[in-house]
């Protein structure tokens, strides 16, 4: 439970319970099978959580048939993309209110009229709040929201182009405004419905078609109050991953001619190009044709709707090797569309492996990367070959396009050989992009495990690089050790800020001295000892507070903004044999398409 944790002592003495409040501890007892009390916050420096209440235009997928190079193009010509364009690309946003749990004496029982009916109707239909657990009598909703142990909150996320049932995206958290709620830090989002957002008052009733569920801990930054972080504060926070798909989501192919034949058309060839899915493709009406997402496409629906839009509508049987050779020698020219040429070649799909093949050994890199891009899609172990030259290349501008495209060649076996030898290189960057491949390949290079029963995931990454500590702050909670024996040295000395741990060890001592002081009640725990092996050190940290039956210390029960802030600060005090790093905004943005700076053949 929420900072939870009993301590027996080796000589005899009374129990010493350091815990939140009695309601989260019954809460808890009433209801382990949804909520694990031990509840982890997490956050960053330079974090910002801002909700865009304006609408977003459409996104760009890469392959607008308006892009003068593109429209001449033999990627264009006789193509779906080339007749339609995509309507209902921009992220559909989710909202509703919630009740947070765990906060100790920091809630609020503060809840307008018009929020609290429905707020208690949803929380009777999420949880049997009539069962009883160990002979503890369970809480009611209204019961709940009376506490001070508890906050009503507005939730805010947004839902991708394209997304399936059980699709996962991060989902912001505020208290609500005018409430005296204090801080969300330790808090746990009840399970709550999120539906579409409308432009309604704050604290006004919420009506619309439920397409998420949302629930977990939340992440609040642990840098706040840091100068460069003043925008950030403890009555927001994010929940990494905590809101899920609970309906498919469909996306509007138009035609820019109505026209049911050609409707039809469409249909079948994309039908035609995934016969092993349900169906993909439905024409609707003359003017516009429903697509759906196959699951073999589950995290990748923004490159699935690309491709759609790329497949040819020819039907003669010389087309597709006449097109191929004028791809081939489109794409190297240093102003062609190479991206729209690089679907192109994998829409046409194994036909185009033989000009790929040529094409692989060009001199030119922009040319062999775009062509082992549409080749590697395809199955091709040649075309991964070729991405790992690319990845291992220093001086190539795709090299992080490449390593991204390693990690999503699942049934290539040598992929995964590259990605491993990436984690030894040099540069701290390509090693973390590196791991993210691999755990989108759930690649068991990479021991992984969970800490605490809802907590955050500890990954030991095997590298010769730099020692490093990487602490994740989006998607997921997670922190990964890169090299080999990282370990706490003395002396040293840690204080939380709000002096829920302090941590200490002398030169000559043998193990790290720790008290653990709960935030709410202010009770402490007598002196515990915890081991300099930084593996050990961080599951213990985030592990159930308390002992075993030989006084041994099975975890402090710390979130994981507290235990990110504590191993920010004891590296940059040379405490830890490892740099720490956080992960960046633009991480993402550096498996993207970004298109090299300057001509292609003034990088050769």
């Amino acid at each position: 439970m929420n900072e939870a944790m009993t301590v027996r002592q080796s000589q005899p003495s009374p129990i010493i319970a350091v815990r939140s409040g009695g309601i989260t501890f019954r809460l808890c007892l009433a209801w382990i099978a949804l909520v694990s009390m031990t509840v982890l916050s997490a956050g960053c420096q330079d974090l910002k959580f801002v909700w865009d209440t304006e609408t977003r235009d459409d996104v760009d997928l890469g392959v607008r048939s308006e892009d003068p190079g593109r429209k001449a193009s033999a990627a264009n010509k006789n193509t779906i993309g080339e007749s339609t364009y995509y309507q209902g690309t921009g992220p559909i946003k989710l909202i509703g209110y919630g009740l947070v749990l765990g906060l100790g004496d920091k809630g609020s029982r503060d809840c307008p009229d018009n929020v609290y009916k429905d707020l208690v109707h949803a929380m009777y239909k999420q949880h049997d709040f009539s069962e009883e657990t160990v002979g503890v009598k369970s809480m009611t909703p209204e019961e709940l929201i009376a506490s001070k142990d508890t906050a009503v909150v507005s939730v805010f996320g947004e839902i991708p182009p394209g997304s399936l049932v059980g699709d996962r995206f991060d989902i912001t958290v505020r208290a609500l405004s005018g409430t005296q709620t204090e801080s969300l830090r330790g808090g746990y989002l009840f399970p709550m419905e999120l539906q579409m957002f409308r432009n309604v008052p704050e604290r006004g009733t919420i009506t619309g078609k439920s397409l998420a569920r949302a629930k977990g801990s939340l992440f609040v930054n642990p840098f706040a109050g840091d100068e460069s972080a003043t925008r950030v504060n403890n009555r927001e926070a994010v929940i990494l991953g905590g809101g899920q798909a609970i309906a498919d989501r469909d996306v509007r192919l138009v035609l820019t001619r109505p026209s049911y034949q050609m409707a039809k058309r469409i249909q079948d060839r994309i039908n035609s190009r995934f016969p092993n899915s349900k169906r993909v493709a439905e024409a609707v009406s003359p003017s516009f044709v429903r697509i759906h997402v196959p699951r073999a496409y589950f995290g990748d629906s923004a490159h699935f709707l690309a491709l759609c839009r790329a497949l040819y509508l020819s039907r003669d049987p010389h087309f597709e090797g006449i097109t191929a050779r004028r791809l081939a020698k489109e794409i190297i020219d240093p102003d062609a569309p190479h991206q729209a040429i690089s679907l192109a070649f994998e829409a046409l799909g194994q036909r185009s492996l033989p000009f790929l093949r040529e094409l692989y050994t060009h001199e030119r890199d922009y040319v062999s990367f775009y062509a082992a891009a549409a080749g590697i899609r395809l199955g091709e172990h040649l075309a991964a070959d070729v991405m790992a030259m690319h990845a291992a290349d220093e001086n190539s501008p795709f090299r992080y396009q490449s390593i991204r495209a390693l990690g999503l060649a699942e049934d290539i076996g040598s992929a995964a050989i590259a990605l491993r030898e990436l984690l030894n290189d040099p540069d701290h960057r390509v090693v973390l992009a590196a791991y993210e491949s691999l755990l989108e390949r759930k690649d068991s290079s990479i021991h992984s495990m969970r800490v605490g029963r809802d907590g955050f995931r500890l990954d030991v990454v095997p590298s010769a690089s730099v020692n490093t500590v990487y602490c994740k702050r989006s998607k997921s909670q997670r922190i990964a050790l890169f090299g080999p024996d990282l370990k706490l040295s003395p002396p040293l000395f840690y204080s939380a800020p709000d002096g829920c741990v302090m941590l200490s060890a002398d030169e000559s001592d043998e193990s790290i001295r720790v008290i653990r002081r709960a935030r709410t009640s202010g009770r402490t725990s007598p002196m515990l000892e915890m081991p300099y092996d930084l593996q050990r050190f961080i599951a213990l940290c985030g592990s159930h507070a308390g002992v075993d039956d030989d006084d041994e210390l099975t975890g402090l029960g710390l979130d994981y903004g507290t235990l990110v802030r504590a191993l920010h600060e004891l590296s940059n005090d040379k405490c830890i044999n490892a740099r720490f790093v956080m992960e960046q905004p633009n991480m993402a943005e550096i498996f993207g398409p970004t298109k090299p700076t300057g001509r292609p053949e003034s990088d050769l």
